[in-house]
Order: C-alpha cells, then sequence, then structure tokens
C-alpha cells in the first residue's frame, strides 16, 4: 500500500471544497512555484535534516490509515452529499495513494480534487475514473503569463481538452485567479470566457487573490 505526506486534515468545511461537508486533505509537494502561493508549507522539506524524522505537522499516511482518521465525519458526508477533497500541494502527484484511498470509500462518499492539472495526461485519465468532482486552478491560458507566475512552461490548454474528454460538465470547476502583477480583471474575463468557448465547460469563476496570506474570495 501507498503513503503519501500530508500536511493538513481539515475538518467540517462547507461550501469551499465541493459538495456538502467536506474534509480536506492537503499533500506535501507542488510541482509549481507561484508568487502568492497560498500554502507556501507544501514546499518545505518532509523530514528533518536527519532524512528519516518527518518535520512537525507532517503525516505520512497509508490510504487505510487516512481512512481511519476521515471516517468520524461519515454520518455528515453521507447525510450531505459531501466528502473527501484532495488538495495541497498537488493531489496528483499521488495518483495511486488517491486511487487506493477511492476503493476503501466504496462510493459512500464523493471524491473531489483540487487540482492544477500539471501532471502527465494519463494521471488525469487515470484519476478521472475514480474522482467525482474536479475543481482547477487555470493560472491563465496565455503562456506567458502562466510561467511568469508559476515559473514552469504551461501544460494547461493539453490537459483542459484531456480532462474534458474524461469527465462531463457537471463534475468540473474552473477556477480563473485575479493576480496582482500578473494580469487583472479583464484579462480574467478573456480567459474564462476562452475556457467556455473552447473547452465547453461552463462552470467557471473568477477567484480574486488579495495577497498571499489572504484566503481567495469568488467575485459573483
Amino acid at each position: 500500500m501507498s503513503r503519501a505526506p500530508i500536511f493538513t486534515i481539515s475538518r467540517l468545511r462547507m461550501g469551499t471544497d465541493g459538495h456538502g461537508v467536506t474534509t480536506l486533505v492537503a499533500f506535501m509537494g507542488c510541482p509549481l512555484k507561484c508568487k502568492y502561493c497560498l500554502n507556501e508549507k507544501c514546499h518545505e522539506p518532509i523530514y528533518e535534516d536527519d532524512g528519516k524524522t518527518l518535520r512537525n505537522g507532517i503525516m505520512l499516511l497509508t490510504p487505510s490509515e487516512l481512512y481511519d482518521l476521515v471516517k468520524i465525519d461519515n454520518i455528515y458526508f453521507q447525510a450531505t452529499d459531501g466528502g473527501i477533497c484532495f488538495g495541497g500541494g498537488e493531489p496528483t502527484l499521488y495518483p495511486e495513494f488517491i486511487e487506493e484511498f477511492c476503493d476503501l470509500c466504496n462510493e459512500k462518499w464523493k471524491i473531489t480534487i483540487e487540482t492544477s492539472l500539471r501532471c502527465s495526461g494519463e494521471t488525469i485519465r487515470k484519476l478521472s475514473k475514480a474522482i467525482d468532482y474536479w475543481i482547477v486552478d487555470v493560472k491563465s491560458l496565455d503562456s506567458d503569463t502562466y510561467s511568469s507566475y508559476t515559473r514552469v512552461s504551461s501544460m494547461i490548454e493539453q490537459h483542459l481538452t484531456i480532462l474534458k474528454r474524461c469527465v462531463t460538465d457537471k463534475q468540473a470547476t474552473i477556477k480563473v485567479p485575479i493576480i496582482p502583477g500578473f494580469n487583472n480583471e479583464s484579462e480574467a474575463d478573456r480567459t474564462a470566457e476562452d475556457i467556455k468557448k473552447r473547452f465547453r465547460f461552463t462552470n467557471v469563476v473568477k477567484i480574486r487573490y488579495i495577497t498571499k496570506y489572504c484566503c481567495p474570495t469568488k467575485i459573483d
């Protein structure tokens, strides 16, 4: 059974991580190096200098161990059509872990993933069979803006195309952030409209990032 490093298990969340009451499970590690990153802890080392001792606040869990921790809220999940949201960090770094966890749930809970889609196309295809709902963070469709903000090259267009082939429109929300110093509201509007037209996702929302120390807020 696989193991994954986790730095947050946040219970009884409502309206922020998918449907119903959810528990957010945040993984360590992310291939992006975003300016204004809201979860800088995910980039920190997992182990102390000895290479063996986990750093404070980090758990190295198997899917079964995670299941035992989160099942305490089973009644809330089933009553509200909620469940688990995998975030981070970048959860697609741990596809085998997520698949094994979903097998344990036996379709009782709704499984959501919040991701930048910075992974292989094969990972998207594989996880689409296990994930009920996708929340995708699209910094920009403009490759220069994307790479300036994330410090990596953009693969988002190819991966949105793959995701659209794997899930229905009702299974995804696309988030477009307004990022100080990188884009503005009109540019975010264009990105949102391009996503709707080119990739046929209809649930596209804009999110305003205030600073890296503040939570993003949805723009109606």
